[in-house]
């Protein structure tokens, strides 16, 4: 029995040295780990914690139904950082040491990119449930990967025609510097160029930036006046824009128009100062069967979160985390092929949307309504009222503004062995 144990501990000494991780036999066996890879901390914190409370929503159910083909699903989570070289790193360690069968998450568009290379790699399917750069189903799309949300292209093709032909064609851009806001900017662009618009400019703003005095200022100068004020920009730093906006009096001298509105980044600052219209991803109030369930559901999950009410990051985490524990089931298989063939091509009829989401079985984009808002203005908003704050102008349905297969650059690797 000494000899054993000696040899035992010999054994684990030298898995140590190595850098090995011991995972226990029986692991693969009793439960289904889900690799959660999203920002708490970082430009994107707050909209990180919103997706992992609507991905926890879905694992809850599904666990408290007697879990997925007989097992509990666990959750672990790793912080992204926002940052596109700690993402890679957390999705290595979740894949090499953690034995993750799954991972989801990201709420940037860099990140989820560095993400799905190293999922691709490890042969594990990666979710991606809240990016919007075109190149994550695009230029860098792969086998493993899926998109949850609308891309940028899906965004603006919802809400750019709609601003054009209702405030004017002259447009100033500010643009996040990175893939998203590029992205986000490119495709108004092109919206603006068909509808014989003027392009006066561009700001490009780096991750991080607080103060926006010189931008703003650059701006008053601009001689003519835009019509419009187009901004792909996001987290923090929106919130920010915001208040450094009405700071400077241009909630008033000046339309903006935003590609995405996350709910967060108008809550942060409150509906007096959030302004613009824009293109939203989901919102609590639309009329679609499910739509109260699911608010009430996280209202009672949830009752001292940060926002009162689900957003589009909640809703894209439940969503995400549910189709694709779903899939698992249809497969009845853990392996990556069979899910991956499970999900391709699928069509989504409870989606909480008025028509149903299709996921593309060519480049695994969720194809999906995009809602057209604006802001409430201080005197349209509900006596006490501490949660709607738009006013919800329309819908596109998904397959009229998603890019065509001519227009994606998207390559899917074979299958993996």
């Amino acid at each position: 029995m000494k000899t054993v144990t000696r040899s035992i501990g010999f054994v684990l000494v030298m898995v140590l040295a190595l850098g090995l991780t011991v995972v226990a036999a029986t692991a693969a066996d009793d439960e289904i780990r889900l690799g959660v890879i999203s920002p708490a901390s970082g430009n994107y914190a707050d909209l990180g914690a919103a997706e992992r409370r609507g991905i926890t929503m879905a694992v809850e159910e599904f666990n408290a139904a007697g879990g997925v083909l007989g097992k509990q699903v666990r959750m672990i989570v790793e912080d992204t950082e926002t940052n596109p070289a700690a993402g890679a790193r957390k999705a290595q360690k979740l894949i090499e040491r953690d034995k993750v069968h799954f991972m989801l998450g990201a709420v940037s568009s860099s990140v989820a990119i560095a993400i799905s290379e190293v999922a691709q790699r490890g042969n594990t399917i990666y979710f991606n449930t809240n990016t919007n750069s075109d190149e994550c189903t695009g230029k860098h799309c792969h086998r493993t990967n899926f998109r949850v949300g609308p891309n940028n292209t899906m965004l603006v093709r919802a809400v750019a025609p709609y601003i054009a032909r209702n405030f004017g064609k002259n447009w100033y851009f500010i643009t996040h510097d990175y893939t998203w806001g590029r992205s986000g900017t490119a495709s108004f662009r092109e919206i603006l160029k068909k509808e014989g618009g003027k392009d006066m400019g561009e700001a490009l703003i780096p991750m991080g930036t607080r103060d926006f005095s010189s931008y703003l200022i650059k701006i008053r100068n601009l001689n003519p006046k835009p019509d419009m004020i187009m901004c792909t920009i996001g987290g923090v730093d929106r919130s920010a824009l915001f208040e450094q906006i009405r700071q400077f009096g241009m909630d008033k001298d000046y339309r903006w128009g935003f590609s995405l509105m996350d709910y967060g980044d108008a809550w942060a600052v409150g509906p007096e100062k959030a302004i613009g219209t824009f293109a939203v991803e989901w919102y609590h109030t639309i009329d679609a069967p499910g739509v109260k369930e699911f608010v009430a559901k996280y209202q009672k999950r949830w009752p001292d979160a940060g926002f009162p009410v689900p957003e589009n990051n909640t809703y894209q985490g439940y969503i995400g985390a549910r189709e694709l524990l779903r899939a698992v089931i249809r497969a009845n298989s853990l392996k990556t092929n069979d899910v991956i063939k499970a999900l391709e091509g699928w069509t989504i009829k409870d989606n909480m949307k008025p028509n149903p989401t299709y996921i593309r079985p060519w480049d695994h984009q969720f194809v999906q309504d995009v809602i057209i808002a604006r802001m409430k203005t201080p005197e349209e908003l509900a006596a006490g009222e501490k949660s709607d704050f738009y006013t919800v102008i329309g819908f596109m349905k998904g397959e009229d503004v998603v890019l065509s297969r001519e227009e994606n650059p998207c390559q899917l690797e074979p299958y993996k062995e």
